[in-house]
């Protein structure tokens, strides 16, 4: 099909800054799902964390479901634990995707790059993950509001930081 080898063509190209950046966009989208999908099945079924009038938790009633409340200090350990198991497994998509669509691999050795890729991705993380724990436990954000907002922060210094420092340009 002349349409998909096109859209395949011009996924493989990685030289123009503005198609990487709609590139990046497009696969950091992938990995958000990734993220949510796993985030929001644990915090519903196995380390719950979500508290009443989360816009997630008013969907998950409507649909005839409920959730387990937990205490303050559950809901603190168990974000923390489920955001592991997010970041394990978002980076893991998104590295894969950057590297067949948006950048150029090369400017490190492979387990160089790798490593770059995943401490700055720590870093991003802790700092994002330390800052929503404030939002959620001081500021009394909902979780999906917190989510959104430290989401938005993370891919535009993820972003900046892969395309400077782990990739080539």
């Amino acid at each position: 099909m002349p349409f998909l080898k096109n859209l395949h063509d011009f996924l493989r190209r990685k030289e123009c800054p503005y198609t990487q950046l709609v590139k990046y966009v497009i696969c950091g989208g992938i990995s958000v799902v990734a993220d949510m999908t796993v985030f929001y099945l644990l915090a519903w079924l196995v380390f719950p964390c979500l508290k009443p009038g989360d816009p997630v938790v008013e969907l998950i009633e409507m649909l005839g479901f409920s959730i387990h409340s937990v205490s303050p200090e559950t809901l603190m350990r168990n974000y923390w634990i489920i955001k592991g198991f997010c970041f394990v497994v978002s980076n893991i998509v998104v590295y894969i995707l950057n590297i067949l669509y948006v950048f150029e691999s090369g400017k490190h050795r492979a387990h160089h790059e790798i490593m770059l890729f995943f401490l700055i991705s720590l870093v991003v993380f802790l700092v994002g993950t330390g800052f929503g724990a404030v939002l959620i436990g001081k500021a009394g954000w909902h979780i999906t509001y917190t989510y959104a907002f430290i989401l938005t922060v993370s891919v535009a210094a993820n972003y900046i930081l892969r395309k400077f420092v782990v990739f080539k340009r």
